[in-house]
């Protein structure tokens, strides 16, 4: 969908794009089986009850506006958005100190409305760790529509030593590194935590890597709240990471649940903004945390 939404928005502008989303969205909602799927299985278990087709609908809806807003943020065309910032003063805390960070996101709401108003509006330093083989057509989305956020992707696919020191030099120049938390990759250690309801698996290595470079934990959300608005929340998860080595994985699986928890929390209050389309609960993983 986000292929096809891209070369439309690009093209014919945000205002007449909305027209026709309706339309658009209809035929991916028909034929996208799987995703239809796992919304219904998701929107049950944050509503208590079976969604309507309506419901389903909507969630579908949502993901392609949030989408088409994606392109227009990236591309420096978000004059005529409302975002509104909170928590903002705990990143002002620690740029202007010059103190690095890792700044967790998910695929709830959109990431990228941070990454871009924040970077541009309110000036903050933030690199994005990604796998550019696992995400080709990301990268080459950033690439052609914002060559400067593409230029400051640390690549995670690269040497553990290479990252490694990519990591540490970002951070010692003061940067917030930006990493997915919600998704575990395949073979990744997970611990398996209560999310609405059921067991989910959620990665445990990038909690164990704060553990190791003792910088601030950040946690970040950014809510699409309805026509040209957002919302972007910042809370500081935890100031400087420790744990004696015998109670590590005692420590990473609390971080781990209590991200889930506050995770819970802003899919309630957005329950349309939760864009992982696939079954989140039945995550098959050979090494369990």
């Amino acid at each position: 969908m986000l292929s096809v939404l891209a070369w439309i928005a690009t093209h014919i502008g945000r205002t007449p794009i909305r027209l026709i989303l309706p339309l658009i969205v209809i035929y991916f909602f028909l034929t996208g089986g799987k995703a239809r799927s796992a919304s219904k299985h998701y929107l049950n278990k944050v509503f208590g009850r079976k969604p309507t087709i309506i419901e389903q609908f909507h969630h579908f809806y949502v993901f392609a506006v949030v989408s088409i807003d994606r392109l227009f943020f990236l591309s420096d065309r978000h004059k005529d958005y409302q975002v509104e910032f909170f928590g903002l003063e705990i990143i002002n805390r620690y740029v202007t100190q010059g103190q690095g960070g890792l700044l967790f996101v998910s695929h709830l709401g959109s990431a990228d409305v941070m990454r871009v108003y924040g970077a541009k509006e309110h000036h903050i330093p933030l690199r994005i760790l990604m796998d550019r083989a696992h995400n080709p057509g990301v990268v080459e989305l950033l690439e052609a529509l914002n060559p400067e956020m593409a230029s400051r992707v640390l690549d995670s696919g690269r040497s553990a030593p290479e990252l490694a020191l990519a990591i540490q030099e970002s951070l010692k120049a003061g940067d917030l590194i930006g990493i997915m938390a919600d998704r575990p990759r395949v073979g990744e250690p997970v611990h398996h935590c209560n999310f609405l309801g059921d067991a989910a698996a959620f990665p445990t290595s990038i909690w164990s890597l704060s553990l190791v470079l003792k910088v601030p934990i950040i946690l970040c959300v950014a809510l699409y709240r309805g026509g040209n608005r957002y919302s972007v929340y910042f809370e500081l998860m935890d100031e400087k990471p420790s744990a004696p080595r015998n109670q590590r994985q005692q420590v990473v699986a609390n971080y781990v649940e209590r991200y889930a928890s506050r995770l819970e929390y802003y899919v309630h209050e957005a329950p349309y903004n939760w864009f992982n389309f696939y079954n989140f609960w039945h995550y098959e993983s050979s090494s369990n945390y």
